[in-house]
């Protein structure tokens, strides 16, 4: 079985459904809300062990509050082993959501200080797995350059998600003796040109053997060093949530290059995942490998 070492945040999300974003300085009507986690290594690692592979946790720890606790039992529901941190939380990081018909999300972050927290993640369980999955946020500041320094070091496979972030200064520095195998991010859905300025940008870098570019309904991206661009659609749904969308298409990713599949193979099984996640809500169970294969194929 695959050993996979998730690294990312731990947090509460509180998600305010409304039909569109208010102006300034005045309000809007919330239709519903729910509770979710965050960031994406929790979620990639839970759909990792629906998909077969002994994912494990890494980062920070959560409190005895309601919030820790529902977070807890969601893991626990998943089966997500968390790798024992020093320390305990006083209390749950929070984060707030808000999103509109239109698919747009405006983020309330909640993570003050986290990157002292992530500091304290053990290296070596990190380093011993097979493949290593590094959030690396801006919000997580520097946190993440040690965990890649460590894998990088070791030898396993390492996926980066950027998130949308910028590049980090440090990252080129990281890398000068060997690559991750992929860097993702995001870029905005309605916009093509934003799409393949970023794949453009992020190849010219030079910072992974293959560089993906999601683009939320619009699919995704990828190119390998400095080849041809492979672009996949994402398969149509009705969209009934979208939180854990990016994290539900890393983990499909990891599995299937895991089994031999090439890039444009591997980004269609991960872009069905993804769809397949919005279509459903947050308390539906996490999709197994045939069932994400068999709405692919019926798409």
């Amino acid at each position: 079985m695959t050993t996979v070492a998730c690294f990312s945040y731990l947090a509460s999300v509180r998600t305010l459904y409304v039909e569109a974003f208010p102006p300034i300085n005045y309000g809007v009507d919330v239709e519903r809300t729910d509770t979710f986690l965050a960031g994406d290594g929790p979620i990639v690692a839970g759909f990792l062990r629906a998909l077969g592979h002994a994912a494990v946790l890494h980062g920070n720890q959560v409190g005895s509050d309601a919030e820790g606790l529902e977070v807890s039992a969601r893991l626990a529901s998943w089966e997500v082993p968390v790798a024992p941190g020093p320390g305990t939380a006083s209390r749950t990081r929070i984060n707030t959501v808000v999103v509109d018909h239109a698919g747009n999300r405006t983020w309330f972050s909640g993570l003050r200080g986290i990157a002292d927290d992530l500091n304290a993640v053990d290296l070596g369980q990190i380093a011993a797995a097979d493949v290593v999955y590094v959030d690396c946020y801006e919000v997580l500041g520097r946190a993440p350059l040690r965990v890649l320094e460590a894998a990088l070091r070791a030898g396993p496979d390492v996926i980066v998600n950027l998130g949308g972030s910028p590049v980090p200064d440090w990252l080129g520095s990281v890398i000068e003796s060997r690559r991750p195998a992929v860097v993702q991010t995001n870029a905005d859905e309605n916009s093509v040109a934003d799409t393949m300025r970023t794949l453009d940008e992020l190849t010219a870098s030079n910072l992974a053997d293959l560089v993906i570019v999601t683009a939320g309904r619009a699919g995704a991206v990828c190119r390998s060093g400095h080849g041809a661009v492979t672009s996949i659609p994402a398969v149509p749904v009705r969209v009934r949530q979208v939180q854990g969308a990016g994290a539900a298409f890393s983990a499909a990713l990891i599995h299937a290059r895991l089994g031999g599949a090439e890039p444009a193979e591997a980004l269609r099984f991960a872009c069905a995942a993804g769809s397949l996640w919005c279509s459903r809500t947050h308390d539906g169970a996490l999709p197994g490998a045939d069932e994400i294969s068999a709405f692919a194929a019926a798409s």
